[in-house]
């Protein structure tokens, strides 16, 4: 004989959160909001000429700024085409950084602009302390905390799939982690990329190898093999592949600059500009971190070789959350 148990089952209510825990959760979210910038010691808003400041990033702590006029006393970084020197335990050199429409900018930069859509342009140009394969040195976006109002994985997943064809082999991505990143090899990135003897090396305040036209001019001849494309776009292809980037060392006794530009992120205004009537605020999403305007990574090391970020007054400010309309756009 078989008998029958029924068990009485408990369903636990949790009681709503009181006003004061909500004030309290708030408070802790603001504060781990804040907190990024807060360790990054940045200047008094009075202080900036503008909504927004190029600064180095505290997460390249081991690098160094200096530059032949001097940098001034807000610790931000010239924006308008001036040369500044960077030194680092893995690489020494010269950045260059133009942003469109910067605040004095020189007749060059506004120059370098005029007629094109590039919203902003940094070149590097220098040496590697030790022999580096051309794989390990990455560039892209790092954040320190999830970003709010994520999309769904299922639209990150479309959006990759979409854009696979474009992206190299060694693309790597996670928007939808605590810490979100994407991040590929400098070389299969760059718009151009030149390789010189150091004794090319020009005067401090400027640029060896630099056309007319202010695009750094695209120069492979010293990796020795003619299989490698003479222009940038055959070249990041050549390099997307990573049975080719392997093959490869940065080495110490050769120059190498790098020349990247954009022409739909705007870092004035944190936007995507992608015609002249529609503009996309991204801002909001970075849950109050900055974006790498200028970076490159020994993936291997962990150590930065050089790391730039830019900011905007809007990032600090914890109440500039998405809309109804942009969250609908994920």
């Amino acid at each position: 004989m078989s008998m029958l148990r029924s068990k009485l089952i408990q369903v636990k209510v949790e009681p709503p959160p009181s006003p004061h825990s909500q004030e309290v959760q708030v408070e802790e979210k603001r504060k781990a909001f804040t907190d990024y910038a807060r360790k990054s010691n940045l200047p008094s808003l009075d202080d900036w000429s503008r909504d927004s400041l190029l600064v180095p990033s505290i997460r390249g702590n081991n690098i160094t700024y200096s530059s032949p006029s001097g940098l001034n006393s807000c610790s931000s970084l010239p924006t308008d085409g001036s040369v500044v020197q960077i030194k680092s335990s893995l690489f020494e050199g010269k950045l260059v950084t133009r942003l469109r429409d910067a605040d004095k900018a020189s007749d060059v930069c506004n120059n370098y602009f005029r007629n094109r859509s590039r919203q902003y342009n940094w070149i590097v140009q220098g040496t590697f302390i030790q022999r580096t394969r051309f794989d390990d040195v990455i560039t892209g976006q790092e954040f320190g905390r999830p970003f709010r109002n994520k999309p769904s994985s299922q639209i990150v997943q479309r959006l990759l799939d979409m854009l696979k064809h474009k992206l190299p082999e060694s693309f790597e991505c996670d928007f939808l982690a605590e810490k979100p990143f994407f991040r590929h090899p400098l070389i299969a990135g760059c718009q151009h990329f030149r390789i010189d003897k150091v004794t090319d090396f020009s005067a401090e305040d400027e640029l060896h190898g630099i056309s007319t036209d202010g695009n750094v001019i695209e120069d492979t001849c010293l990796l020795n093999d003619a299989k490698i494309p003479q222009d940038g776009a055959g070249r990041r292809k050549f390099f997307s592949k990573n049975s080719n980037l392997s093959r490869f060392y940065f080495e110490p006794d050769l120059m190498y600059t790098f020349d990247f530009y954009s022409d739909f992120f705007s870092p004035t205004k944190f936007s995507l500009e992608m015609a002249p009537l529609l503009s996309i605020d991204i801002m909001r999403y970075f849950n109050g971190y900055p974006l790498f305007l200028s970076m490159a990574k020994d993936k291997s090391k962990g150590e930065y070789l050089w790391a730039t970020e830019i900011w905007h007054k809007r990032l600090l400010n914890y109440e500039d959350t998405p809309g109804r309309l942009a969250r609908r756009c994920w």
